[in-house]
């Protein structure tokens, strides 16, 4: 090879290096958010589509192996790419929770039909995968359409989807009829295809529906086996029909657990209802107890409403301190917020 055909291809080898260098740079920085806050949302319900410049949960959302792959090889991307495109236009950020049931698939062994929460606009079968090559060959075609590396992506993806959910509160059986070894498996693999495909992803473990002692004795089992298999720990906090509550949204609760378990992670709150606490008081008490992000259930979910005034109170908190770098208590009603451009703010509740 000539000299000048050396540097040629070395040229064109360095360009291609940078290039893929600069794009998984513009990937990571479009899909960073120092956000705060956010809501459940269902595409379906005007109400519940979420705020600008905020999180979004999906719930159940979208992202389940029956609803894109109804038949094997079928795949229908259609209500997944729906989403993507809102939360593109509204600049929110997805926290997409995959669900690994396949109608399809789980009657290949024959398993049981289950009730859900959701209705008859779910799959009715809730088991480990028959097939788990198959699911797994279902997630690498998901990640790879949002992970916005420019091969295989959604026609017209701007925004990629960084935050991946594994599962759903999996201590109840409503949400999955397997046994804790079957989460596990599933939830370790999933997670390693995730971060296999999207090198800079983040995967929330399943949320865990409380800190009561049914909660609390699975994950005290669970989370020494997968805690190396996920970047942020997720704890519910949903409210009974009478509206009791606890006033940190378990936060504290759950982070004593996670010391136990010598897990360094951080905490989000991806379904917090306040029932009879006072909303402002368990949202702060919530983050001065170390949680990160807050989402809340939004102003349709089932279950206790949110007062009027105090859902106007707290959009109102969400529109000052959305973008806040620490928090830190002054009285006892009365907090300091570090914002993200270094000023400070107090706040009376």
């Amino acid at each position: 090879m000539s000299y000048q055909l050396f540097n040629i291809f070395h040229f064109k080898l360095l360009f291609k290096f940078t290039f893929f260098l600069l794009l998984l740079i513009f990937i990571s920085f479009s899909a960073k958010s120092e956000f705060r806050f956010g809501e459940l949302t269902e595409m379906f319900d005007p109400k519940m589509r979420g705020k600008e410049n905020s999180w979004v949960r999906p719930h159940p959302g979208p992202f389940v192996w029956d609803f894109i792959e109804p038949n094997e090889n079928d795949f229908f991307w259609e209500d997944a790419d729906e989403y993507v495109r809102y939360s593109e236009k509204h600049n929110q950020n997805i926290v997409a929770t995959i669900w690994p049931y396949a109608t399809w698939d789980q009657k290949t062994c024959k398993r049981k039909k289950s009730k859900s929460p959701f209705g008859k606009h779910f799959p009715r079968y809730l088991n480990k995968p028959c097939s788990m090559e198959k699911y797994y060959n279902f997630i690498s075609l998901l990640i790879d359409r949002y992970d916005g590396d420019g091969i295989n992506d959604m026609p017209g993806l701007t925004k990629s989807i960084i935050h991946w959910e594994v599962m759903n509160e999996p201590e109840f059986k409503m949400f999955f009829r397997g046994n804790e070894e079957d989460f596990v498996e599933i939830f370790i693999g999933t997670s390693k295809i995730i971060k296999n495909k999207q090198k800079n992803s983040i995967i929330l473990m399943a949320g865990a529906a409380s800190m009561f002692p049914e909660s609390k004795k699975f994950w005290s089992s669970v989370l020494p086996k997968i805690h190396n298999h996920f970047d942020i720990a997720n704890i519910h906090h949903i409210t009974g029909p009478d509206g009791s509550c606890d006033k940190e949204m378990w936060v504290d609760e759950f982070s004593d657990l996670l010391k136990q378990k010598n897990i360094n992670k951080p905490i989000w709150v991806t379904e917090a209802m306040t029932g009879k606490c006072k909303v402002i008081e368990t949202y702060i008490n919530a983050f001065l107890n170390g949680a990160e992000v807050i989402i809340d259930v939004g102003i349709n979910a089932p279950g206790p409403k949110m007062k009027k005034k105090d859902r106007e109170k707290l959009n109102q908190l969400i529109k000052e301190f959305n973008l806040f770098k620490s928090i830190n208590k002054i009285s006892s009603n009365e907090v300091e917020f570090i914002l993200n451009d270094d000023s400070v703010k107090k706040y009376k509740y």
